[in-house]
């Protein structure tokens, strides 16, 4: 899958809000005014295409075993990249096939 119709994809899913979660914490996402918005119990993070695009590239820089655990992109200082992998995770059904 490329990363562009991985976006599209997540546009046309989540056009309603969807629940997810974590490892840790549940969270919905919603695809608003061009960006994935991320509603928690406390919190709404607004995700962009490009950083989307960034955590999208640097999984496609590692192995395919290791591109869905969280902790391979704490030294990325994105501050949303555990949704943005859990939302990766969900959508990507085989993550060998992502171009």
């Amino acid at each position: 899958m490329k990363f562009d119709d991985f976006w599209n994809l997540m546009v046309t899913e989540l056009a309603m809000p969807k629940q997810f979660a974590t490892q840790t914490k549940p969270f919905s996402a919603k695809y608003s005014g061009g960006r994935i918005m991320i509603s928690t119990s406390d919190t709404l993070w607004p995700i962009d295409r490009s950083v989307m695009r960034q955590i999208w590239n640097k999984a496609l820089s590692m192995h395919e075993k290791m591109r869905f655990i969280h902790t391979n992109y704490s030294h990325e200082n994105i501050r949303t990249s555990s949704y943005i992998i859990s939302l990766m995770k969900y959508f990507i059904v085989d993550e060998i096939k992502m171009e």
